[in-house]
């Protein structure tokens, strides 16, 4: 049957979006430039090239055709945010629709409140400058990754960054025969993170054999807001844990991994309402367990369906990961660096000892009956000095989940479990003489059962079930207040 058609009917050009946008007043569109290298891919901004370059065994390894449709999705997680900082009407790629742009739009949109606490600025505004923006591509055609699997997986890539949660991931990765190879991606924001980080490095491939291998990725740049010329923003860091699934796709095939692993832990799950009681806050979605359901999609779909990631850590709350790391794997705790060296007090040792992290590392040691020198940490942090860092006696960091209720709660059984093992420092004689000892004491049986007991996970792959929670029982079975 032939098509109808009527004389002199054309066909026209799409609807332009480029009307409204200059009656919105909305600047000019943002263009990125991509190619692939023979050792990874580069995204060109304004002139400047961002690569992530990888070791040529790695990247070689990967099936062309992932490696085509790698370059697309990265490229717009590494930048979608810039239109938004940079005040744009749109982003326009020289390449393909990644068929992973639905999952960086769900993902971006639900950390924005998040990052506008952080930013102090308003969440519906950002909302709706984001909702506006257009993402435009060269090519609507969507290239897949190929179907070709990784080859004869078994062992897992975790994401190191010596803090605890990935540490104690390696750990037990280690333990239950998943013989664990470690990736850290350098972010160039942070100030001395790299140099103390090479250092541990160094020690920990002597000590355990497993070299640390570092992914530098340029494109991190663009989150650098030094870099970028503006005032400092959390935009851009909605996608970290996304991103890095995807960044670690080349090592999947030549390490021939069957898992990828996160250190997300249960406390990832906890939200709150911003003061002005009208958005939902997750801290961290990227690394909540329902997002890691999502990370899972993705690294199966680049992996012809192999790759499994998941959370080994998700059972355990924060206090019960601190102690298990450093009274089970003591070894491995004395490279634990948590804090992010940001400041001065910084710049030549791992733990500056003048921030919120720091303090709260110590007052998890000491809580769960653990000497804080085991992790490095060389000086009290329950000093009065300490006293803004604790959200319990009334701060607000700057750090969301400090602010959630979970962590409120943790602090409060955990002044009070230093308490009672008789820690030292002016914060426990200011606690014991509050009221929240007695408040901590009357909720005793509940906050143990909360910050003490393992949680049913959803991210933790199920044939690995029983071997973890074995462990996480042991450890359990040991600690009293």
């Amino acid at each position: 049957m032939q098509p109808i058609s009527k004389p002199g009917v054309t066909l026209r050009k799409g609807f332009s979006m480029r009307p409204v946008r200059r009656m919105m007043g909305m600047t000019a569109t943002l263009n990125f430039r991509t190619k692939m290298t023979d050792s990874g891919i580069s995204v060109n901004f304004r002139g400047t090239d961002y690569p992530i370059t990888y070791p040529e065994e790695a990247w070689k390894a990967m099936p062309a055709d992932t490696r085509r449709a790698f370059k697309d999705n990265l490229a717009m997680a590494a930048t979608m945010h810039l239109p938004l900082v940079f005040e744009s009407s749109a982003a326009s790629y020289d390449s393909g629709r990644p068929l992973l742009e639905p999952y960086f739009m769900l993902n971006f949109l639900k950390d924005i409140p998040s990052c506008t606490e952080v930013d102090m600025t308003d969440t519906a505004e950002v909302v709706r400058k984001f909702f506006n923006i257009e993402y435009r591509f060269q090519d609507q055609t969507v290239v897949y990754p190929s179907p070709e699997p990784v080859k004869s997986p078994w062992r897992a890539l975790v994401g190191l960054s010596f803090g605890k949660d990935s540490l104690l991931t390696f750990a037990v990765a280690r333990e239950i025969g998943l013989d664990p190879e470690a990736v850290y991606a350098v972010e160039q924001s942070m100030t001395y993170e790299e140099k103390h980080k090479t250092q541990l490095a160094i020690g920990f491939k002597k000590e355990f054999g497993k070299e640390l291998h570092i992914l530098k990725h340029d494109t991190g740049r663009l989150r650098d807001y030094a870099h970028l010329g503006l005032p400092k923003s959390e935009l851009g860091w909605a996608l970290q844990t996304t991103e890095y699934a995807l960044d670690l796709v080349p090592f999947e095939y030549q390490y021939n991994a069957k898992y990828m692993f996160f250190g997300n832990e249960q406390s990832c799950a906890a939200i709150y309402v911003d003061p002005a009681g009208k958005w939902i806050v997750n801290p961290c979605y990227d690394q909540s367990h329902l997002w890691t359901i999502h990370i899972d999609q993705i690294t199966q779909a680049f992996s012809g369906r192999i790759v499994r990631t998941g959370s080994l850590i998700e059972p355990l709350m924060d206090m019960m990961i601190q102690r298990t790391l450093a009274h089970r794997y003591p070894e491995m705790a004395k490279y634990q660096m948590s804090c992010f060296t940001e400041n001065e007090q910084g710049k030549d040792y791992w733990w500056c000892h003048n921030c919120a992290v720091c303090a709260k590392m110590y007052l998890l040691c000491v809580a769960s009956g653990i000497n804080p020198e085991i992790i490095g940490l060389k000086q009290n942090m329950l000093r009065a000095e300490s006293k803004p860092f604790f959200t319990l006696f009334g701060g607000r960091s700057n750090l969301p989940y400090a602010n959630t209720d979970v962590s409120i709660d943790e602090q409060l059984f955990a002044f009070y479990a230093a308490a009672k093992k008789g820690a030292q420092g002016a914060l426990i004689d200011e606690f014991k003489e509050s009221e929240f000892y007695q408040e901590a004491k009357d909720r005793e049986d509940e906050l143990f059962k909360t910050f003490c007991s393992l949680y049913n996970p959803i991210s933790l792959p199920k044939e690995l079930r029983d071997k973890v929670l074995s462990i996480y029982k042991e450890e359990l079975s040991t600690f009293e207040l």
